[in-house]
């Protein structure tokens, strides 16, 4: 089987999890999130021209990332995540160095982060992309409403626990340093500015 059609497979699979569990309190870690993340590796695999096995790794970690927000704990949901990818494997003739390297790329999204491969680097920026954009906001919003859900509880000072987030958060390809920095300090300067008024 070639990988574009395996990938084609695990997106309808993942797409089908999705369905089938509880989301309704996945405000943020949801389809959108996981299909946003897909895009931003599969336009950072082509900006490094990635051979078509490194490409198939990223974008098959990309595609379950997030499936272990599904059922449990959000503390280890990597770890579920890397069970869901595996359990999908199980049939499937891949070899096992390849499923290897997927569950490492998956790992490699843990916080806090510190990628050290060029594909982990890939999937941590595509993770954390909307950081840079003027969509940070919105959806800022909706992790810390996700939070407060998930834990039903309150948290205070979201303004500023996001303000050192985003300071404390890097970009780690090139390809992200310089489409997305400026992004990223314009929202810093905006949250900062925020919290004055």
């Amino acid at each position: 089987m070639d990988t574009s059609t395996l990938l084609d497979k695990i997106e309808m699979y993942v797409k089908r999890l999705f369905l089938n569990y509880d989301t309704n309190n996945l405000l943020y870690h949801n389809l959108t999130h996981t299909q946003l993340v897909v895009l931003h590796v599969q336009e950072l695999a082509n900006h490094y021209r990635l051979s078509n096995h490194s490409t198939f790794i990223a974008v098959a970690a990309a595609w379950f990332h997030d499936t272990g927000q599904l059922t449990g704990d959000m503390s280890v949901h990597e770890e579920r995540s890397v069970q869901f990818m595996e359990d999908y494997f199980s049939d499937k003739n891949i070899p096992v160095h390849t499923i290897s390297d997927i569950a490492q790329i998956i790992m490699a999204t843990k916080m806090p982060v510190a990628p050290a491969t060029q594909l982990e680097k890939i999937i941590c920026d595509a993770d954390t992309w909307h950081l840079g954009t003027i969509d940070f906001y919105r959806l800022d919003s909706l992790v810390w409403d996700e939070l407060e859900l998930r834990l039903k509880i309150k948290i205070d000072n979201r303004t500023e626990k996001s303000l050192k987030f985003l300071e404390a958060h890097q970009f780690y390809t090139e390809y992200c340093i310089q489409k997305l920095s400026d992004g990223e300090i314009t929202n810093i300067e905006l949250i900062k500015s925020f919290l004055k008024n």
